[in-house]
């Protein structure tokens, strides 16, 4: 009975450790997107946090559109490999954003978030377009967007 005891206090603690590591949602800040005007190029920018007291973590990528916003399949944290992130464009013209990280050597989490259509334009440059979003900032992926 004595070994007992310290066994269910440890289950315990381990378990609220892996439901910190489980949170709902992750906090994006700093969001742009954008095709430069007369390049090829196109980059992305963000920060993501779950915690206000951590620093956040400042994920990119640069990378050829010309002159749409191209699809994201492994985007990097540089000061946090642990992340990676994706975008892909819907068939309306939005985007779907995932941001996931490994939750154990087996699996990862993934938070979703889709931006809509009206958020992004394209800025008409002369002999070329280029698109670029317009939306918030900051918002919200969660799991649960996930599965909508």
């Amino acid at each position: 009975m004595k070994f007992f005891a310290p066994l269910t206090l440890a289950a315990a603690a381990s378990a609220a450790t892996l439901e910190r590591k489980q949170e709902k949602t992750k906090n994006i800040g700093e969001f742009s997107a954008a095709c430069i005007p007369h390049s090829v190029m196109c980059s992305y920018s963000f920060t993501v946090s779950n915690d206000p007291s951590l620093p956040v973590s400042n994920c990119e990528a640069f990378l050829a559109g010309p002159d749409r916003l191209p699809p994201v399949d492994e985007g990097k944290c540089a000061d946090n490999s642990a992340y990676t992130w994706t975008t892909d464009r819907t068939t309306d013209g939005g985007l779907d954003f995932t941001v996931s990280f490994p939750l154990n050597s087996r699996s990862n989490i993934t938070y979703c978030a889709t931006l809509p259509a009206s958020d992004f334009v394209v800025d008409d440059n002369g002999s070329v377009q280029t698109e670029r979003y317009t939306g918030p900032t900051g918002f919200a992926a969660t799991v649960d967007a996930c599965f909508q």
